[in-house]
């Protein structure tokens, strides 16, 4: 369902959030995800839903692979999702069954669909009597319920929730995960992110903890259950190198390998690598050479018509475009535009479905 490989972020800034992740989730799990304040939780939510982009490795949804999807296909990826945050983000001046209704409307249901729906939603989630209510006549925990009726309106397949009860009460953090158990017994996959660390001892599920950009738990790997491990993030400080888990010693073990390796690499090898690499470049110099003198094709000027016309008019659909080689500039530049309209349109629903969140 969702499967990390060996994934890395960076920031502009310098900052690395992630480093080398590798994990998956599949179908229908249901998984904590853990770790302290900076640690790289929000980073791993935000690039399952191509919010951010990979700087290295490949982050795979619903057998997607998310470093070639392009920008315009974002929203449909994200109607796989519903996505509950810790500041509920409700339409203060709607009612909670418009602002439930809302999220259907964004994904283009028709009116009986909403009628049929979100009723039913909202007496899921214990608010049948609350429909005409505004958020702001709503206690912590009522806002919550409505965020998460909003998130399973249009029945996703993946509910992610990012930090659903910081803003509750113990009592209503427990309402909150067991209803999201329920959800998830049919066959929801679900990933919440939390830091009440006695709340996901309870409830016994898969655990994956991150610490400074690292998976430095995971419960399902290490085949424990996660009252035989200690969560790094419980008492946020450095640990010994004997009580780390497998997991970061196994990294770390790796790394270091590397270097030992590199370092006592002979020089004499390095030196015929150099070479190598060097004599590799000029040949090549000589083929770009020979191929700049080589008179274009048809096709190829044609190919490069398409480049001027994408440029003009920005758009992101080159490859898809390398088919109408055969069209003439003026035809080419007739279907552009209509992309370039119809890209528009699905990047205002896509605004409008980023407001909700």
């Amino acid at each position: 369902m969702i499967e990390f490989r060996n994934v890395s972020k960076s920031y502009p800034s310098g900052t690395h959030a992630l480093y080398n992740v590798s994990l998956k989730i599949n179908r229908g799990e249901f998984v904590f995800i853990v770790g302290s304040s900076g640690a790289g939780k929000s980073t791993f939510l935000k690039l399952i839903m191509s919010e951010e982009k990979i700087t290295e490795g490949e982050v795979t949804v619903d057998g997607i692979k998310l470093s070639r999807l392009k920008r315009r296909k974002v929203p449909y990826l994200r109607r796989k999702m519903g996505i509950v945050f810790q500041d509920f983000r409700l339409i203060e001046k709607m009612t909670v069954y418009d602002n439930v209704a809302f999220a259907m409307r964004c994904v283009g249901a028709n009116n009986k669909a909403i009628k049929d729906r979100v009723p039913y939603i909202l007496k899921l989630v214990g608010l049948g009597s609350k429909m005409r209510s505004k958020p702001s006549q709503l206690s912590g925990g009522e806002q919550q319920r409505v965020a998460l009726a909003r998130a399973l309106v249009n029945n996703p397949e993946i509910i992610i929730a990012d930090e659903p009860t910081g803003n509750v009460d113990p009592e209503m953090s427990h309402e909150i995960i067991d209803l999201l158990s329920e959800i998830n017994k049919q066959g929801t996959t679900i990933i919440v992110v939390t830091h009440e660390h006695d709340l996901v001892k309870e409830f016994g599920r898969r655990v994956i903890e991150i610490n400074k950009g690292r998976i430095v738990h995971d419960t399902k790997i290490e085949s424990n259950s996660i009252e035989d491990i200690s969560l790094i993030s419980s008492y946020d400080q450095e640990i010994p190198d004997d009580e780390l888990s497998p997991l970061l010693k196994r990294d770390i073990v790796q790394e270091q390998t590397a270097e030992e390796e590199f370092a006592t690499r002979n020089l004499e090898e390095v030196r015929k690598a150099i070479e190598a690499q060097y004599s590799a470049n000029e040949h090549k110099s000589a083929d770009d050479s020979k191929a700049v003198n080589k008179p274009k094709s048809k096709v190829e000027k044609k190919v490069e018509n398409i480049d001027r016309l994408v440029e003009e008019i920005s758009s992101d659909d080159k490859e898809d475009l390398i088919h109408t080689v055969r069209l003439d500039s003026a035809q080419l530049k007739e279907l552009l535009l209509k992309e370039e309209e119809k890209r528009k349109k699905d990047a205002a629903v896509d605004s409008v479905i980023d407001s909700l969140h």
